[in-house]
């Protein structure tokens, strides 16, 4: 090195400062490149946890007309392990036995003593389980990013949205129904509005369990919908279950009763076989059909609960729901004629929305005399509720039919070309279903809150091939406000039991018609109806 000196001709001191600067600026470019790359690899790395993220969310958002959420996708992990890198299994037991206290030991013995190089301990974790994991440092668990379908209001809308398998993937509902849209990756972000509205729910879901308990009923459902628009803004089957929770129960409850139950209706139907006779010209609401005595048919006699045992119009046969004059009013009809109105009504196809659930209506295969008459005063064939809600929809919207929908629509559905020869047949059938609540037996439906078209149907159950006459299943529709009737409400109360406050009685009248009044009461300031003098109305 002094040989250097020598040689360039410059002393020591000049050469250390040189090779000090030089050592001191090479450090300053090394602690430059290392702040960088820490700086990008920390916002690189921040970036791809957003990406995961928001994969990780990979189901829309469902929320109801309003802009509430019904169904979410948030951040989860699953834990997973290799039994064959776990060195003390007992110990490993022990410890994820004390942050998973929900998986038994001997479960957690079972996976981790497996033969299997990769084996599933939970599916869904939270973050707080997952850093608990974490510090147990056990070696060959693996943790994954997954993520958890939430649903805020629990048993609300568990027919109507369904449920998601471990996956991910929609098993029922509109979650399995709009599977391929709700995964639909292009729009993740855009959240997807359902026709539903949260308060009208709950307002049906409260009186058809309400009314449940008070009659011991084995189950009860209901629809609300727009007649103009087909929306449907309430879905309500009971019993239901909780879409969060997998269990036994929500096996058990999984039965849509408005979209997968069929059911013989009763006098519900008088509706749509008054709107045949009226199609057909077979006569005016002034006809006169005799009631004297019973209608044969065959060995089996059709007869009146309550019978006036007289000569009726056809306005009386409906008001008193007679079951002579509607079968009388069949045969006048005739059956070919009933068969293709029931056809032009959807009945004999099923009635398909966003869900993944319906049924297939029960149509006998020869539609003779004897079937037409009994289906004109609603027996002899099962349909859905649904049936019921759609079919009216076409009656009262003069005929012309706006498929129902469980998806908010932004624009207005175009209906499909008139069915009925007259539209003034809608106006005719919410009048008669207005005096049905004034002077009927739909009486109990009345209420000061609106003016109100109903029918009630009483229905014995078939079992075994017999109906049983204290066996039935109750229901009430409604139509209001009139004399503009917008929406459409159907509440069936499936096998009640009478008590003292109905003078044990187990009709439609004293079951379901109550429940009806309280609903419109309660749902009517929700959807801006006011009364005859111009004010709204109370909640």
């Amino acid at each position: 090195m002094f040989h250097d000196f020598i040689f360039h001709g410059r002393d020591a001191m000049a050469l250390v400062q040189n090779r000090l600067l030089w050592f001191i600026q090479a450090s300053f470019v090394g602690m430059g490149v290392l702040v960088l790359r820490l700086c990008w690899v920390s916002i690189a790395l921040r970036s791809k946890a957003k990406i995961a993220l928001e994969y990780s969310m990979e189901r829309r958002v469902l929320l109801d007309a309003q802009g509430k959420v019904l169904a979410h996708s948030l951040p989860s992990f699953a834990l997973a392990a290799n039994p064959k890198k776990i060195m003390n299994v007992k110990e490993a037991v022990q410890e994820l036995h004390s942050v998973l206290p929900f998986i038994s030991k001997k479960e957690l013995h079972q996976r981790l003593t497996s033969k299997k190089p990769f084996v599933w301990i939970c599916r869904q974790l939270s973050p707080k389980m997952r850093l608990k994991i974490l510090a147990l440092g056990i070696e060959g668990l693996e943790l994954f990013k997954t993520q958890k379908r939430v649903y805020p209001y629990e048993n609300l809308f568990s027919h109507v949205l369904g449920a998601v398998d471990i996956d991910q993937q929609g098993i029922s509902g509109i979650e399995k129904g709009c599977n391929d849209i709700i995964l639909d990756q292009k729009h993740k972000k855009t959240a997807i509005y359902l026709s539903v509205d949260t308060r009208m729910q709950y307002v049906l879901r409260k009186e058809i369990l309400a009314c449940m308990k008070a009659f011991q009923a084995r189950g009860g459902n209901g629809i609300l919908a727009n007649i103009h628009t087909g929306e449907i803004l309430a879905m309500v089957s009971l019993p239901d279950f909780n879409s969060n929770l997998k269990s036994k129960e929500h096996c058990e409850y999984t039965l849509n009763r408005n979209t997968s139950g069929v059911y013989e209706f009763g006098s519900i139907l008088k509706i749509h076989n008054l709107a045949l006779f009226l199609e057909e010209k077979r006569g005016t609401l002034e006809s006169i059909f005799d009631a004297t005595h019973p209608l044969a048919i065959g060995r089996f006699l059709v007869k009146d609960f309550k019978g006036k045992c007289r000569p009726m119009t056809v306005k009386e046969g409906f008001l008193y729901s007679s079951n002579i004059v509607n079968g009388k009013m069949a045969i006048e009809s005739g059956e070919e004629a009933q068969k293709l109105f029931f056809s032009k009504l959807s009945f004999f196809h099923p009635i398909k929305l966003e869900l993944s659930e319906y049924a297939l209506p029960i149509i006998p295969k020869n539609w003779s005399k004897a079937r037409s008459i009994t289906a004109g005063y609603g027996y002899g064939f099962s349909i859905t509720p649904l049936h019921i809600v759609q079919s009216l929809q076409i009656l009262l919207n003069q005929g012309m039919r706006v498929p129902l929908t469980l998806l908010k629509r932004h624009n207005k559905a175009i209906a499909l070309p008139s069915v009925l020869k007259s539209p003034e047949i809608s106006k005719t059938l919410w009048q008669i279903m207005e005096m049905a609540v004034n002077t009927g037996q739909a009486q109990k439906v009345k209420t000061s809150y609106c003016r109100v078209g109903a029918k009630t149907g009483t229905a014995n159950i078939l079992v075994n091939g017999r109906y049983k006459e204290h066996q039935n299943l109750t229901s009430c529709v409604a139509v209001f406000p009139v004399p503009s009737p917008c929406y459409v409400l159907l509440i069936t109360i499936d096998r009640p039991k009478g008590n003292a406050s109905t003078h044990y009685y187990h009709t439609a009248g004293w079951i379901a018609a109550p429940v009806v009044r309280s609903i419109i009461e309660k749902i009517s300031g929700f959807l801006g109806i006011i009364d005859n003098t111009g004010e709204k109305e109370k909640k």
